[in-house]
């Protein structure tokens, strides 16, 4: 019996030091590091890899990688469902220019080129017709490798969709606050007098892509701190943080903004699945509440950033 005992204190010593442990660790990580622990989707284990090979500093290294199709399924009223992940990087807290405040990331930072920018990877997954072809073909029994079979108005969804996951998240726990009153108000519309650019470009690995350059205007993701109540763990804060003062100075919450992008798409065939990437990254342009204009995608290098990360990216099939 004392050896039973013995035992059970021992074995109740353990978990407590393996419980302090990993509280430890866990008080020496950032928000986005415990998300990244306990919501990464292993990608690798269904037969595809993905890696940001060239990451500009100011962005997250790591890219988070998320389960998303009940995300898009939510967000699009039940219009698509599909087999997808999502792999995106957006701006963290690591600044370089002087003066910078270190608790604001470059997401809200006015001053920051990544201010409202992103970039990612969507996979899709192909299910033979069900559901994924019908969604990213204009003809599902077509070819899926025919880039000129792709869906344009599909493949931008999927980035509209995504701005509107995280504008309904940067609205948590707003009182009164509803999806109806987000599907009124969320907009996500090409810019009067501006033509989508399509065409078809060859990267660095002598892979085709179909391409469409375009402007959007939208909503800033950017909350309100006195109107919402956005959680740590379970909205975009736990990456991008909270606004402070100056930034409510310099841009109102929810201000209008100008999505200047890239959207890229081709199919891949991996011995266990085929799937589709969509790789996708923007910046944005706005106007502050002193009247002037901000253009991150003309006026800084940050459209030859994204596009080297872009062309350094590795996609293909996981080696088993």
């Amino acid at each position: 019996m004392i050896k039973s005992c013995h035992m059970h204190e021992g074995v109740t010593r353990a978990v407590l030091l393996f419980l302090t442990a990993v509280l430890a660790a866990l008080s020496a990580c950032s928000a986005a590091d415990v998300t990244r622990l306990f919501r990464k989707a292993d990608l690798e284990e269904t037969g595809i890899r993905v890696r940001f090979s060239t990451v500009a500093r100011g962005l997250y290294r790591e890219p988070f990688i998320i389960r998303f199709d009940r995300m898009l399924y939510n967000i699009s009223n039940g219009e698509v469902l599909v087999p997808a992940f999502n792999l995106y990087t957006t701006g963290n807290f690591d600044k370089a220019a002087p003066g910078a405040d270190p608790a604001l990331s470059n997401f809200l930072d006015p001053d920051s080129k990544f201010k409202d920018s992103w970039f990612g990877v969507y996979i899709i997954i192909d299910d033979d017709i069900a559901m994924s072809r019908r969604f990213l073909l204009k003809n599902p029994h077509g070819d899926p490798d025919d880039l000129s079979n792709l869906n344009e108005r599909s493949l931008l969804l999927l980035p509209e969709l995504d701005q509107k996951i995280i504008v309904w998240s940067t609205h948590q726990n707003q009182q009164d606050y509803t999806r109806n009153d987000l599907d009124r108000e969320f907009r996500f519309s090409q810019k009067e007098g501006t033509t989508l650019k399509t065409n078809t470009i060859t990267d660095r690995r002598g892979m085709s892509w179909y391409s469409i350059t375009g402007d959007f205007e939208t909503i800033a993701a950017l909350t309100d701190v006195r109107r919402t109540g956005m959680r740590l763990f379970s909205s975009i804060r736990n990456y991008i943080g909270l606004p402070a003062d100056a930034v409510y100075e310099r841009v109102d919450p929810w201000h209008p903004v100008l999505i200047r992008g890239r959207v890229l798409a081709r199919y891949f065939r991996c011995s266990d699945v085929f799937f589709w990437a969509v790789v996708y990254y923007n910046g944005s342009a706005f106007t502050d509440r002193s009247g002037r204009f901000i253009d991150n995608w003309h006026d800084t290098d940050l459209r030859q950033v994204f596009e080297e990360m872009f062309q350094s990216m590795e996609i293909g099939c996981a080696k088993r």
